[in-house]
């Protein structure tokens, strides 16, 4: 089968992913998600069948449906993020197959791209993500339902509970309330672990990096976060400082990092015990340079804002991207794209002061490098603006031709050149 072929068959299989019927896929998102619709069919049964017991006769309905009302939406905030990458994944590939009749369709990357976007799967496509978001939504909403209509239930807190009251005993005067403490310190992490994921998910959608261990991944978070916040509660009441709210402020940060924490706090009690030792950071002499996208022509703090959404934080990150997995993203041309590409490869092989030096004899980007070397006439500029010998040079220009960021953008950006002009 000629190349064209394989084209044409793969352009045609992409094309039935991305123009799939509207109502098949309501469909199949529905049957996906039926089991949640299940669950809290369940939940507000029974919550309106025992509201007189649970909440008293005076209150009525109000609570009981704030309550799980809002836990509902809030715990099924992260599916419905998860359901987006869907029509993600449509939008990027129209945008590649649109150029599937050019011949930068035939570039190394623009096939890894192709197969990249296709085989982004979430929510409503991908069996696989059920029980990882039902899982996830279960705990959120066990989490949401118990810390909003916690307080209502004060005589509960004299329950004793290894978790709320730590070593704290049933004879203290003060037992409930410091058990409504640890509640209200793990409730805070709670919510910051549920915010912390929120913003995470968002971001993987973005990049096209959601995985169904992630979900797992989050839900846990939660659990670690509140057991973690629990313990830094009963560790501060042994030095007497359970009742002040910089707890609160703790909570909050282990809610959003809480394996840091945990690390941290683990390294300083091992290494207090000699348990292990740590080495110390390198020198500041020693140390690599920073490489900022400033550095890069046209690149404003708009645009470097824009691609740091995609987690391109640095000229190293940028010069190793595929340019067709960033055109379906970015509002710009897919030329200017591998211009920028191109500059941030020159600028990681020469760093500040001699990336200076190439820009005054007129060479912008890695490209116009490797034709300079390549020019007998031009070859001297070159050797004075980076300081190198005739012989280094030669080698120079052997490192960027056995380079596979440097080949495969030099393959794109040879299919972008008009027939007529090669």
């Amino acid at each position: 089968m000629s190349d064209q072929a394989l084209i044409d068959e793969d352009d045609a299989r992409t094309r039935s992913h991305a123009a799939s019927d509207p109502a098949t896929r309501s469909s199949r998102w529905l049957s996906r998600i039926l089991q949640l619709i299940l669950f809290l069919f369940v939940v507000v049964g029974l919550a309106g069948y025992y509201r007189t017991m649970i909440f008293g006769s005076q209150n009525g309905y109000v609570p009981i449906i704030f309550s799980v009302v809002l836990a509902i939406f809030l715990s099924l905030l992260p599916a419905m993020i998860c359901v987006v990458q869907n029509t993600t994944r449509r939008r990027q590939l129209n945008r590649l197959l649109a150029l599937k009749r050019f011949p930068v369709s035939r570039s190394t990357y623009f096939q890894t791209a192709l197969t990249s976007v296709d085989m982004m799967r979430t929510g409503a496509v991908d069996a696989d993500f059920e029980a990882p978001l039902f899982v996830y939504f279960f705990v959120l909403f066990l989490g949401f339902i118990a810390f909003l209509i916690g307080y209502g239930f004060e005589d509960y807190f004299d329950i004793p509970s290894v978790i709320l009251a730590g070593m704290r005993k049933t004879k203290d005067a003060e037992f409930r309330d410091y058990q409504i403490g640890t509640f209200c310190v793990m409730a805070i992490a709670f919510i910051a672990s549920y915010v912390y994921s929120i913003g995470r998910l968002l971001d993987r959608v973005n990049n096209n990096d959601l995985y169904p261990i992630s979900l797992y991944y989050y839900a846990g978070r939660v659990v670690i976060a509140c057991a973690a916040a629990a313990i830094v509660r009963h560790t501060a009441d042994v030095f007497g400082l359970s009742g002040t709210s910089a707890l609160l402020l703790v909570a909050f940060g282990i809610g959003f990092a809480p394996d840091l924490f945990i690390v941290a706090v683990s390294r300083r009690a091992f290494q207090a015990m000699k348990i292990w030792g740590s080495r110390g950071d390198p020198p500041p002499t020693a140390r690599p340079s920073s490489l900022p996208l400033l550095m890069i022509d046209d690149l404003s703090r708009e645009k470097i804002d824009r691609l740091s959404e995609l987690g391109i934080d640095s000229a190293q990150v940028l010069a190793r991207q595929n340019p067709f997995l960033l055109l379906p993203r970015l509002p710009y041309d897919l030329g200017l794209i591998v211009d920028w590409i191109g500059q941030a490869q020159l600028y990681v092989l020469v760093k500040d002061a001699k990336l200076a030096a190439l820009r005054a004899i007129f060479i912008r980007d890695v490209f116009d490098l490797h034709v300079r070397l390549q020019c007998e006439a031009a070859r001297p500029a070159v050797l004075t603006a980076l300081g190198i010998t005739d012989g280094e040079a030669g080698a120079l220009e052997q490192q960027l031709d056995h380079d596979p960021s440097y080949a495969r953008l030099a393959e794109v950006r040879e299919g972008l050149i008009p027939q007529g002009a090669r």
